[in-house]
């Protein structure tokens, strides 16, 4: 198999985004192994996508809108709750994490609008 496997946790990468387990979709289960996919809009958050800002990450987190794993709205009100601990983190900027997320959320707003 070609899986790539990261012996990290989110929360190495990002605060702990408020309600993520809620979030957390369940796969499946293998024996007593349950698996979930992590909260999608930590997943689009975190230091592999929109802080990162590499064209591949974007066009990750931009299909998991299109799939509706989150909405816009909660993408932005998850940031702001996280915002004042990212001070934690000194390999994030927030303020370049911040304008990251707003652009993203502009392109898939005038993308929309264009659409309808």
């Amino acid at each position: 198999m070609n899986i790539n496997i990261e012996l990290a946790s989110p929360q190495d990468f990002l605060p702990t985004i408020p309600g993520w387990r809620d979030r957390s979709i369940f796969i499946g289960k293998y024996g007593q192994i349950s698996f979930y996919h992590y909260d999608f809009i930590a997943q689009a958050l975190s230091n592999a996508k929109l802080s990162r800002g590499y064209n591949r990450d974007i066009d990750d987190v931009r299909a998991m809108y299109e799939h509706k794993l989150f909405s816009l709205e909660k993408l932005r009100d998850h940031f702001e709750a996280i915002e004042s601990e990212l001070i934690r983190f000194p390999s994030l900027n927030p303020e370049l994490l911040r304008n990251r997320i707003e652009q993203f959320i502009e392109r898939c707003e005038s993308t929309s609008k264009r659409n309808q």
